[in-house]
């Protein structure tokens, strides 16, 4: 009898208090398990500086212990971590562990749409010989009124990772891995097909730029690309763009990554998002 395909979402945050609830709420009943990796300090290996410079918690904790206590899928587990990557092994471990048979990769800001994840499931079920999935993304720019469209993004995030153990693979010549593990941003070596999902049916929508002057900062100090960004970019595009919004070459690290931010109607976004602080602001 074929094992039932369970999913396990795990997040790998640090002071992720702006949208962390909003991201959980949107996957609850789509994630048999949600495993909330929190970080006590920010990564140290992008920005040697990073754990000096932001030492106070915000209220991401909080958030998650009130949200694991209304939902037993919830799981909490508070470490320390140096990079992105060592992060992200820790969670698929959990995942491993507990049993799951997907790792479903979400960060903190990241929300999905209820008929979106319907479709994602049967996209998994149909493609059991893919062992990872493409799901492109509407990025969000100063404001839920403005984003980069999944269309003119070249970036294609690999978000969901089959966790397949040796013994299913059968008879084989080939050299294959004990676990599965990350081994480069958004990459693990994961047994499998690399299965293309179509924005037009399954995206996620990623609020990573629309964020309060305060939280970009911090955002751009901590991430994995604290290390790359170019010199002035907050100010000369982050800080401008609302006087200047057709602006173009947005990306700070890439800047072509980044064409445009266009204006668009919110009536797409996530139900879960209607009741968002933000939800009426012009900008951010």
């Amino acid at each position: 009898m074929a094992r039932r395909v369970t999913i396990g979402a795990v997040y790998c945050v640090y002071n992720e208090d702006e949208y962390i609830a909003y991201s959980i709420r949107s996957i609850l009943g789509f994630a048999d398990r949600i495993f909330v990796l929190l970080g006590r300090a920010p990564y140290s290996a992008y920005n040697a500086r990073a754990r000096e410079q932001f030492t106070a918690a915000d209220r991401t904790e909080a958030i998650v212990d009130a949200l694991a206590r209304e939902h037993a899928a919830i799981t909490l587990v508070k470490g320390l971590w140096d990079s992105e990557l060592a992060h992200r092994n820790a969670g698929l471990q959990w995942c491993w562990r507990e049993g799951c048979r997907y790792y479903f990769l979400i960060d903190g800001d990241e929300v999905y749409r209820r008929d979106h994840l319907v479709r994602l499931r049967e996209e998994i079920l149909a493609h059991p010989e893919a062992g990872q999935f493409i799901i492109k993304c509407d990025l969000f720019w100063r404001s839920f009124r403005y984003r980069i469209p999944a269309s003119e993004l070249a970036w294609m995030p690999r978000r969901v990772f089959k966790l397949t153990r040796v013994s299913e693979l059968g008879k084989t010549h080939l050299p294959v891995p004990l676990r599965c593990r990350f081994t480069g941003n958004n990459k693990t070596n994961s047994w499998g097909a690399v299965h293309h999902l179509e924005p037009s049916q399954v995206k996620f929508y990623h609020f990573s730029f629309a964020r309060s002057p305060e939280k970009m900062r911090e955002k751009l100090l901590t991430y994995s690309h604290a290390h790359e960004i170019l010199d002035g970019w907050f100010e000369r595009v982050w800080l401008r763009w609302p006087q200047q919004r057709d602006m173009t070459n947005l990306n700070p690290v890439d800047p072509p990554k980044l064409p445009r931010a266009v204006l668009h109607d919110v009536a797409d976004l996530p139900e879960v998002m209607r009741d968002h602080p933000y939800y009426h602001q012009d900008i951010i």
